[in-house]
Formats: C-alpha cells, structure tokens, sequence
C-alpha cells in the first residue's frame, strides 16, 4: 500500500480548510483551537508556503483599511490536488484501521 503524501499537520491544515475560504489568522486560530496545533507565524506561513508550491492550496492577500492603516491578510483555499490528497490520506488511514483490533 502507498503511503500518504501528507505529513499529520498537512492533513491538519487541509482538513480544517475544507470547502471554506479563510485567512491565515482564522485558520491559525481554528488549528489551535479544535486540533492543539500552535504554530507561530513563520511556521505556519512556511508550511502554507509548502502547501501552495505543491498546488494543495491557493493563497491571496486581502488588503483592507481598519481606523487609516492598510491591512494586508493572507487568505487560503484549498485547490482540486489538495482535495484529491486529503481525500487520498483519509482512505489510507481508513483502510489501516479497518484493519486494527477493537481496543480492549
């Protein structure tokens, strides 16, 4: 069997992404929040650099004017290959515990 593309914190990422088009602060925040991953900045951004160079994703900057100052945001959604990876990585890990016995 295959191995999964995906590294755990690339499903993460993915998975929380899903169908949503979101900023990298709103999915920095919903990665801490429901799966306990804390990122800081820079390895965030790096591991979303990752994902948009192996067109997982899409990225973009949304630039806003908040009380006189721009504001430039990142903003993420995820991209046909992604979808296919994701989807791949949930199967293989689907298929292996199909295989494990029931916990005691």
């Amino acid at each position: 069997m295959k191995l999964p593309t995906l590294t755990h914190l690339q499903f993460a990422v993915l998975d929380e992404i899903g169908a949503a088009k979101m900023s990298g602060r709103e999915l920095r925040a919903r990665l801490k929040k429901n799966r306990r991953i804390n990122k800081s900045g820079p390895a965030f951004y790096q591991l979303m650099s990752r994902l948009e160079e192996a067109k997982y994703v899409e990225g973009w900057y949304d630039q806003k004017i908040i009380e006189g100052q721009m504001i430039k945001q990142r903003h993420y959604r995820m991209l046909g290959d992604g979808i296919r990876a994701l989807n791949d990585t949930r199967k293989f890990y689907e298929q292996r515990a199909d295989g494990l016995p029931e916990p005691a």
